[in-house]
């Protein structure tokens, strides 16, 4: 038994007696924590993660003293347990995971790779490598930090294609022994956009979408109606499992959407450069004063409601959408886009991306690893998490509890609202 084996073992003995006792869980109080996947092999480098469904997908890529030049793939899934792994044998600098992360696209140095489980890395329903699970908090041992510990994986895995973007980019093909275009060394490396859905790959390359299929280039698209240089595509969102196919990009002030043949489903001209969120069947838009939600299909305005300029793109969970800007947080209904509370609890220097929404309250992680609850009266609860580092990536309601998981590979699940007070 290894010491963070031992150490949950005794922590969740100590729950279990508790709870015999007719211990009830407060609000903040910590159900569960688990490890799984995470970035923190690669000293530098390039990392992202991404969410589809209720999976995880860590990559990180750079050069391990271990493994040599690597990319790391984790698929997790929201209960901590590891669906699957992929190493893969060159650097990469972008990430898309298709739906339900049953294939993940990496956009490498001139081209793109698709890795999907195969031989050694089967979607077993557990864990990814054979780990096993503690089944009475979750903590999963079959994490890369915990793998270094019986060696790391010799060899690559196998990918299932890749695909060239020689014809339609200048950048150096990774592993071409040219230095030039290559990530400073001493710097973290940009990424670059790259979307997927149920079909292929889609990339950025300037100002033109570029379609993978099945290990080559299906098309080339430049998305702008202007008539002199167009505007660099800066950003790319996919499918996913509940919107149509195709690609939704963001190049300037414009907005524009791709069906997965590359004709042109509709366009949106913003007042300002645009922050979205793309969630199933919605596109939300940030613009000016402004949160509007499009039609994916379509293009057509579903609703427009004034929530003050500047702030972050939507989060949604479930029916609600929070929209944070200037310390203040405007909760809105997803279907109708009616301002439904409001909060002005929520500090400037919070990360945005952990707010997660229920009916009445939102929960966040702030800067300082403070786990916090709050109303529309202010604080309900605040609890000081115990974490390695790192930043949250995702975070849902799971039941009774509201759940974070960390770039670290950390998570954690706390106790939403007070449970009535047991027998003793």
């Amino acid at each position: 038994m290894n010491r963070r084996r031992l150490i949950a073992a005794l922590a969740t003995g100590s729950t279990a007696a508790l709870a015999g006792c007719g211990y009830a869980y407060g609000g903040g109080d910590v159900r569960r924590t688990a490890f799984a996947g995470g970035t923190s092999v690669f000293m530098a480098g390039w990392s992202a993660h991404a969410t589809t469904d209720d999976r995880l997908v860590f990559a990180e890529s750079g050069d391990s003293p271990f493994e040599g030049e690597r990319t790391a793939v984790d698929v997790v899934d929201r209960d901590a347990e590891v669906r699957w792994s992929f190493r893969h044998g060159e650097r990469s600098v972008g990430m898309a995971p298709g739906p339900s992360a049953e294939r993940v696209y990496l956009r490498e140095l001139g081209g793109v790779a698709a890795v999907a489980p195969g031989d050694g890395t089967e979607d077993t329903g557990g864990t990814g490598d054979g780990g096993e699970t503690d089944d009475a908090d979750g903590t999963d041992d079959s994490g890369r930090m915990d793998g270094m510990e019986s060696g790391p994986s010799p060899q690559p895995d196998a990918p299932e294609w890749r695909a060239s973007l020689a014809d339609v980019t200048a950048e150096p093909v990774d592993g071409d022994g040219s230095d030039e275009g290559d990530p400073e060394p001493d710097g973290p490396e940009t990424g670059k956009p790259i979307a997927a859905d149920a079909r292929g790959a889609y990339v950025a390359v300037d100002a033109e979408v570029v379609a993978i299929r099945e290990g080559g280039v299906a098309w080339t698209v430049d998305p702008s109606e202007s008539v002199g240089p167009s505007e660099p595509v800066e950003a790319l969102w996919g499918g996913g499992s509940d919107g149509p196919d195709g690609v939704v990009a963001a190049a300037g002030d414009g907005v524009v959407a791709l069906a997965p043949d590359g004709s042109v489903r509709w366009r949106y001209g913003a007042e300002t450069r645009p922050t979205l969120t793309v969630d199933g069947d919605l596109v939300l838009c940030r613009d000016g004063d402004a949160v509007v939600a499009l039609s994916r299909p379509n293009g057509e305005e579903a609703w427009r409601t004034e929530v003050g300029g500047g702030g972050f793109p939507p989060r949604v969970t479930g029916d609600r959408v929070a929209v944070a800007n200037r310390g203040q947080v405007r909760v809105l209904d997803r279907s109708s886009g009616e301002p439904l509370w409001r909060i002005s609890e929520i500090p400037p220097r919070d990360r945005y991306r952990s707010l997660v929404v229920d009916g009445s309250r939102v929960y966040y992680v702030d800067r300082d690893g403070e786990a916090v609850a709050v109303d529309a009266d202010g604080r309900v609860w605040t609890r000081e998490l115990e974490l390695s580092g790192g930043a949250v990536v995702d975070g849902w309601i799971d039941d009774e509890a509201v759940g974070f998981a960390f770039d670290s590979g950390e998570f954690v699940w706390l106790q939403r609202h007070d449970e009535d007070p047991g027998l003793l």
